[in-house]
């Protein structure tokens, strides 16, 4: 069967390596320059950049982290980020360490107030109060432990050894990638089944209106080593900070000997990348109408689907969807 797979991130080159196994012919249209879509990343200076923000593999599910360790060796990594509040840097989630570097307690309205509200309202453009709570709740609270990673008691908590690129690139061997297309030139070309893994408003014409996404912008600096962070990943829980999150990838050097601090800086902008689907509200009721149009395109992945998908989410979101095929 003739294959083709629109946009060569996670879902994409997924759907790739399971359907080739079955020999199948697969093609892929990738508008960007590269493959990974927003799991991007590559090697400056010894360390390894993750391009669209910090990506740091977690799941329980041990038919997804089968699948990819095929392709993959790893290594474990703790994610611990730091918040930048305003009372001062505090370890996250909120946690026993953090009471001990406050020197007391928080309460929940407090803990609400100091590290929810700034970020969230940054990343989301809207008031907390109008977030839903599939969103809110995504980020434990509190936590009884002393120094929990972000993922809590998560299995697998882990990087890719050489990094996600050389992952996506063992699973797209045999496979047909063309990059920098233009937008729908996949359109011109017959294929026995279309696999969608963009925009679903974009794919229809926004035959129902647009679709709402957050977009990221993000921002590279690189300085003298003695001027890095003292911790991989900051995030700015302030409302004055118009920054999201900075991440220095120092932290990420193949040899723990870095010469030089590699920063990326997240800022919400419209102009920027998509990263998050706004699926509440009017989006939900628009995006409900774009889901029921009778069609034979599978769609998948984040912004297909329009859903807040973790990456092992997307993985198996591709095997469930596919195992029939």
């Amino acid at each position: 069967m003739k294959i083709h797979i629109i946009g060569c991130g996670i879902s994409g080159i997924t759907a790739a390596n399971l359907l080739k196994k079955d020999g199948n012919s697969i093609e892929i249209f990738e508008t960007r320059n590269h493959i990974g879509g927003n799991c991007h990343d590559y090697k400056l200076f010894g360390c390894q950049v993750h391009s669209y923000g910090p990506h740091i593999f977690n799941t329980n599910d041990e038919e997804v982290f089968s699948l990819l360790s095929e392709h993959t060796k790893w290594k474990d990594f703790s994610y611990r980020p730091v918040g930048n509040t305003d009372i001062g840097y505090i370890q996250l989630p909120y946690c026993k360490k953090t009471e001990e570097q406050i020197g007391r307690s928080l309460s929940d309205l407090e803990i609400r107030e100091i590290i929810f509200r700034g970020y969230s309202e940054k990343k989301w453009g809207i008031k907390l109060e109008n977030l839903p709570n599939s969103i809110i709740s995504r980020v434990k609270f509190r936590s009884d432990e002393y120094n929990p990673t972000w993922f809590g008691d998560t299995k697998y908590q882990c990087l890719p050894l050489n990094g996600y690129t050389s992952m996506f690139e063992s699973m797209l061997d045999g496979v047909t990638v063309h990059l920098d297309c233009k937008p729908k030139i996949w359109n011109r070309y017959d294929c026995d089944l279309l696999i969608y893994t963009g925009k679903i408003d974009e794919y229809y014409n926004y035959c129902y209106e647009e679709l709402d996404y957050r977009n990221i912008s993000f921002t590279k600096s690189i300085s003298p080593i003695n001027e890095a962070q003292k911790w991989f990943t900051e995030n700015q829980n302030r409302s004055t900070s118009k920054h999201l999150r900075v991440c220095d990838y120092s932290f990420l050097h193949e040899t723990n000997d870095p010469k030089m601090s590699i920063k990326v800086y997240e800022i919400p902008d419209e102009s920027g990348v998509s990263c998050y689907p706004m699926n509440f509200g009017e989006n939900t009721k628009r995006f409900m109408k774009y889901r029921n149009i009778n069609t034979k395109t599978i769609f998948l992945g984040r912004l297909a689907t329009y859903k807040y998908l973790d990456m092992w989410m997307a993985v198996k979101q591709t095997i469930k969807k596919l195992k029939n095929i």
